[in-house]
């Protein structure tokens, strides 16, 4: 019945978050031919927040990739992701505003593509893991490293000479959130916050959590020049755990406030533009 309770829980929306937000980003890159199939690539990207309301992060990839044969490739790379935080609350209730807290995320795919007509079509196989640096992270709501599966399928239209449009669709699994189990009967605070005591198992919780589609067109006024504006639909389905902070678990224990844990989800049009030079 304990265990039932917090499945429950889990399954009940937080809140009215289906609501479709938009947000944008922009990328500039350079992909440099080293040798036949042998590529290096660097991109740095910004990414606004939800809503536009300011900057949301700036990332750096490092990448390299090398084609075996013709239809397969292989690749591994880094990124730096620095997240912007807009009045974000501190310990002592103090808002911040600047740079928080940067992760680091090592990846490596492998990507099978085939000729059909005029049609260029991939399937990218990617596996990530994503370190979070913030040392006041709840161990019990986030994972301090995160692993997570993406299958991406693209149909590419080639038959024309300076213009490429594409279609995307990409699905990604978590692979290690946190999880556990409640005891004991729904209690509430002296606020009028209800909770159960909460035991962790682990991060043994896997999921998909990510779908979404995307239209682009690759516009090439150059062979060394690509620009491509594209628009990205997001549907995210999270599940959150929400507990109390590691500050009071000696006194307290670990609490599980069963009124602010369950799926939220997200729904987000992202409008973006990326520029690469390849040489």
């Amino acid at each position: 019945m304990k265990k039932l309770a917090f499945l429950v829980a889990l399954l009940l929306p937080v809140a009215a978050s289906a609501q479709i937000t938009t947000a944008g980003r922009a990328s500039v890159g350079v992909d440099a031919k080293l040798f036949k199939g042998f590529h290096i690539e660097v991109d740095e990207e910004v990414r606004s927040a939800d809503k536009w309301a300011g900057l949301g992060s700036l990332r750096t990839t490092l990448g390299i990739s090398y084609k075996p044969i013709s239809f397969l490739k292989v690749g591994v790379g880094y990124t730096l992701i620095n997240p912007y935080k807009i009045d974000k609350e501190l310990d002592d209730g103090t808002p911040y505003t600047g740079f928080w807290a940067p992760r680091h995320r090592v990846y490596g795919d492998l990507t099978g593509s085939v000729r059909v007509w005029k049609l260029q079509i991939s399937l990218k196989e990617r596996f990530q893991l994503t370190h979070n640096s913030d040392y006041g992270m709840n161990p019990y709501q986030s994972t301090r490293n995160a692993m997570a599966l993406k299958s991406k399928l693209s149909v590419k239209f080639k038959g024309w000479n300076y213009v490429e449009p594409a279609l995307s669709f990409e699905v990604r699994a978590a692979l290690n959130d946190p999880w556990g189990v409640v005891s004991g009967t729904e209690q509430t605070t002296k606020s009028g916050k209800k909770y159960y005591k909460y035991t962790p198992t682990g991060y043994t919780n896997a999921y998909i959590n990510r779908f979404r589609g995307n239209l682009s067109v690759d516009i090439k006024p150059s062979k060394n020049h690509t620009i491509s504006p594209y628009v990205m639909f997001d549907y995210t389905i999270d599940y959150k755990i929400d507990t109390n902070g590691p500050s009071n678990w000696a006194e307290k224990g670990v609490r599980l406030y069963s009124d602010t844990t369950g799926r939220v989800y997200g729904r987000q049009f992202i409008f973006g533009l990326d520029y690469r030079f390849s040489f």
